[in-house]
């Protein structure tokens, strides 16, 4: 059993249960490091890392500041690292540190991290789809996200494979000045290609409720890359049994998703042929994200996953 210590508005999707999981002997709702959930047991640490990857278009590997603030923080003890933002490229660098830190990571599974899935979706399920489901759709494709760009530290002048402002996140030796900012127009991206194609498109600047009900209105809905390459969206529309699309990436849950939700190159020359596929086969995509999430993404089967390979330990 563990002595717990993650924050519970970061970890409501499973808080409870992780209380009900037998693996907790005590909790403490306190974080110790930055989107990371910490559990110590006398033999073996677990660490769960809720933070967002990196988003592919940079080409960049992912920072090692948090493994680093692991390694020191297990001092020497074994330990898992689950990684809910997991790729089997762009992870590297934090896989090889672990490996030769006594430590071994672990893919595991994004979750809504927006209060208002909590307050007005998770639970309600039957009540919104029974409002709202319909075979008519307006739209075939809903945009339901802004274009502002967003922003990725560079690297520490003196340490590699962290970012500058990993330092102080993580209290890590040394410092870097700031280096500066790197520019993701990813979202900018997709939305002037969406608006210059033939699709029929919905955008909305709605509240959260307003998003909900519009995305009922949509064959498929667009899950953008921002920092990361998925975002919240894919957490309620799955549950909501909606169609939901990616930008094709190498990230993936512990359960893959890889063969239920699908993703489309927009970064390629072929993409309107690949969303127009997904389009004209909404309601198959449809069944095959709602039965993603009933199969895996449910927060039992998320703890069935994190207890099994705690016990192959």
């Amino acid at each position: 059993m563990f002595n717990a210590f993650y924050s519970k508005d970061r970890f409501q999707f499973i808080h409870d249960e992780l209380l009900m999981s037998g693996l907790i002997e005590k909790y403490n709702d306190k974080t110790l490091i930055h989107k990371t959930g910490c559990f110590y047991s006398k033999n073996l640490n677990v660490y769960i890392d809720t933070s967002d990857g990196v988003n592919e278009d940079l080409g960049i590997y992912e920072y090692c500041g948090r493994i680093k603030r692991v390694i020191k923080d297990s001092k020497g003890k074994k330990f898992l690292y689950f990684k809910s933002a997991y790729s089997s490229l762009w992870t590297k660098n934090i896989e090889e540190l672990a490996s030769k830190n006594n430590g071994k990571v672990i893919p595991f599974f994004k979750w809504s991290f927006n209060k208002d899935f909590y307050k007005h979706v998770l639970g309600n399920r039957e009540g919104i789809k029974r409002l709202n489901s319909t075979d008519k759709k307006e739209y075939e494709l809903g945009v339901f996200f802004g274009n502002k760009p967003y922003f990725y530290p560079n690297k520490s002048e003196n340490e590699p494979l962290i970012s500058w402002s990993d330092h102080q996140k993580f209290n890590l030796e040394g410092k870097s000045k700031n280096t500066g900012l790197l520019n993701i127009k990813s979202r900018q991206d997709i939305i002037e290609k969406l608006n210059e194609s033939s699709f029929s498109v919905l955008h909305t600047s709605k509240d959260y409720l307003g998003y909900i009900k519009d995305s009922f209105k949509c064959k498929v809905i667009i899950n953008p890359p921002g920092i990361g390459e998925y975002t919240s969206r894919m957490v309620d529309q799955t549950y909501l049994g909606n169609c939901i699309v990616l930008r094709s990436n190498s990230y993936d849950n512990g359960l893959t998703w890889k063969q239920h939700i699908p993703e489309v190159n927009f970064n390629g020359s072929d993409w309107e042929r690949e969303l127009k596929e997904v389009i004209d086969n909404y309601k198959y995509f449809q069944r095959k994200c709602a039965s993603y999430y009933e199969d895996c993404w449910q927060p039992k089967n998320i703890l069935r996953y994190l207890t099994e390979k705690i016990e192959k330990i």
